[in-house]
């Protein structure tokens, strides 16, 4: 009984790391094709939004390569702990005329596609 005890806080303290990651900032970047400015942000609500659109996403391990250059580019920084510097994973995102959008982890080399609804979305939590 002892031994199932301590199997279970061990794997309880396990889980209990992945919450320590943090989402605390989003940084984004238009390309020349498309109007506006670049931009960070901080607002917990619009970072929270755009981390959830992301987790939507079914991935594929693939290296894609596109015709054409991305239409948004999010960095997104995530916190462990104060004291180690925040990491970072990129994602290039690209539109498409019915408004389906295609998403490429650049760290993860994975591709996925947004739904015209998620991908409306995203791109409003951006704005």
């Amino acid at each position: 009984m002892m031994r199932w005890l301590v199997v279970l806080l061990l794997m309880m303290s396990l889980t209990g790391c992945n919450e320590d990651e943090k989402l605390v900032r989003v940084d984004y970047r238009l390309s020349e094709m498309r109007t506006g400015d670049d931009g960070i942000i901080t607002d917990e609500d619009q970072v929270k939004s755009i981390g959830a659109q992301l987790e939507r996403v079914n991935w594929e391990n693939a290296k894609v390569e596109m015709a054409r250059k991305e239409d948004l580019t999010l960095t997104l920084f995530y916190l462990y702990d104060p004291n180690m510097p925040e990491r970072l994973e990129e994602y290039k995102i690209w539109f498409h005329d019915d408004r389906v959008s295609e998403i490429v982890d650049s760290n993860e080399h994975k591709y996925g596609k947004h739904s015209r609804e998620d991908a409306e979305k995203l791109l409003d939590a951006v704005k």
